[in-house]
């Protein structure tokens, strides 16, 4: 049952930013089940141009993560390629140092990981394209306290993430 309620967090946090964000055509299918630890929303916000939820383990803070995941909607008629391409240069500019790995998954989407040194922060994040913007999954964790068992649930919940339509949308 879990997984039907991260399938449609977006739809939990749109009530709650009633009016605030537009309705988007899609939501993010993810399944946080996979990672034994319960995580809790710690952050939403929402605004014209986009959407964002952050979660981290249950007791700790977003203030001080350890770990993180985040759903992410930025509304933009950009292509896949020139967000990602754009969001890499950002981050090149507040670190020349990060290290990127990109794959093109077989739906068109893209799988990035990058360490970042400067942000203390090893991370993976999936980027699709949908027909009001592009929809992100991400999970990050700080690099000392990085365990590849759960980097490994974290590369499945991620490569498995899926873009569906929201159901909201159908209702109208």
């Amino acid at each position: 049952m879990k997984s039907i309620s991260t399938i449609f967090l977006y739809l939990a946090c749109a009530a709650f930013l009633q009016g605030a964000t537009p309705t988007p055509d899609s939501a993010m299918g993810f399944h946080l089940e996979k990672d034994p630890r319960k995580w809790k929303s710690q952050s939403q916000n929402g605004s014209k141009t986009g959407f964002l939820a952050e979660f981290v383990p249950e007791g700790d803070s977003i203030k001080n993560w350890k770990e993180l995941a985040a759903q992410q909607i930025v509304f933009t008629k950009d292509s896949l390629r020139k967000y990602v391409d754009t969001w890499k240069g950002m981050l090149r500019k507040a670190d020349p140092n990060v290290d990127f790995k990109e794959e093109t998954m077989p739906d068109g989407s893209l799988f990035v990981t990058y360490t970042s040194t400067l942000a203390d922060e090893t991370s993976m994040r999936r980027f699709f394209k949908g027909k009001d913007g592009v929809y992100m999954v991400a999970y990050h964790v700080r690099p000392r306290l990085k365990n590849d068992e759960t980097f490994k649930i974290w590369d499945d919940i991620i490569r498995n993430a899926k873009l569906i339509p929201n159901p909201e949308k159908r209702k109208r």
